[in-house]
């Protein structure tokens, strides 16, 4: 527990994210892994944890596939349940007109420019927690730019993909992504 309650000592997008990149060098050191072939995936923070992935470590990482994961952390905070809202207070150290510095810089909508790998962006139509405003904005700046990207949407799933149709669609694309992009 000691080290799980670490996160909320500087927050969403410092350590723990530098702990991920720390443990992908050292596997790549070791000849587990294989740089150039390195794909990152995850569900809700681990969508975050995707995302952040990819912009803020490109030179490690050659494919991402967030689902349902945090892109704006702005929007997000404007856009999630009422309830959620402390959480993201909690782990930024306030609301984004409080420290929007802050939420700015460790949103990974911001750092965009710098993907030089494959992505798929996967989301819950109905997801209100982390909501597809999250997936319309990086869109939108993905096309801007001109990054291309895969999406798969599932219009009747919310946060996370559960229903068992869905995951053998979802697990199947995610494998094919990941066979293709690595």
């Amino acid at each position: 527990m000691e080290f799980e309650d670490l996160i909320r000592v500087n927050g969403w997008g410092t350590d723990e994210q530098s702990d991920v990149f720390a443990g992908v060098e050292a596997l790549i050191e070791q000849g587990i892994a294989e740089k150039g072939k390195i794909g990152v995936t995850g569900t809700s923070y681990g969508g975050y944890s995707s995302w952040y992935a990819i912009t803020k470590a490109p030179h490690l990482f050659t494919a991402a596939a967030p689902i349902c994961g945090m892109t704006d952390l702005i929007v997000d905070y404007e856009s999630t349940r009422p309830d959620l809202r402390p959480y993201s207070e909690e782990m930024l150290g306030g609301s984004p007109k409080e420290v929007p510095d802050r939420y700015r810089e460790r949103s990974p909508i911001n750092y965009v420019q710098q993907i030089k790998g494959r992505l798929l962006i996967v989301q819950g139509a109905r997801d209100p927690n982390v909501t597809p405003k999250n997936m319309e904005v990086v869109k939108k700046k993905l096309d801007e730019l001109g990054i291309k990207y895969d999406e798969l949407v599932f219009k009747d799933e919310g946060h996370g993909i559960v229903k068992a149709k869905n995951q053998k669609i979802l697990l199947k694309e995610v494998a094919d992504f990941f066979t293709e992009a690595l």
